[in-house]
């Protein structure tokens, strides 16, 4: 059994064993019906970022009275597990084709000088008015 389904499951057994059923937990935790799915089904993506995902871990555990720590360990063994790759690594564009923030500069400052130039001319002409 791998480990997203190993959390889940457990959440659901204690869940089922204190007579819940999902709609009331979440109610209980004040978080919609789907977030209670998601942690019972081990789409952890689905909640966002983990720091989310481990409140969501320690109150629903806390909740159907589970070991807190050790689906904590399991959490974070899964995400050592699944470190992102490193993009920094990869191809490149060549220089030509990159936008510089000289260039990005540049165009704001060619957008906003007429723009300021005739906001500062009708300044003028209402004052002469």
């Amino acid at each position: 059994m791998n480990q997203p389904i190993d959390i889940g499951g457990q959440l659901l057994r204690a869940r089922e064993a204190m007579g819940m059923n999902l709609a009331q937990a979440a109610e209980r935790l004040h978080v919609d019906a789907a977030v209670i799915d998601a942690l019972e089904t081990g789409r952890f993506a689905a909640l966002g970022a983990p720091v989310f995902v481990r409140g969501h871990l320690r109150r629903y555990a806390e909740l159907v009275g589970a070991p807190e720590a050790a689906l904590q360990a399991q959490y974070a063994a899964l995400q050592e597990a699944s470190v992102p790759p490193d993009l920094t690594n990869g191809p490149h564009l060549p220089a030509p084709l990159r936008r510089s923030g000289r260039v990005r500069w540049q165009l704001v400052v060619l957008v906003l000088l007429p723009v300021l130039t005739a906001i500062a001319w009708w300044v003028m002409q209402a004052k002469i008015s």
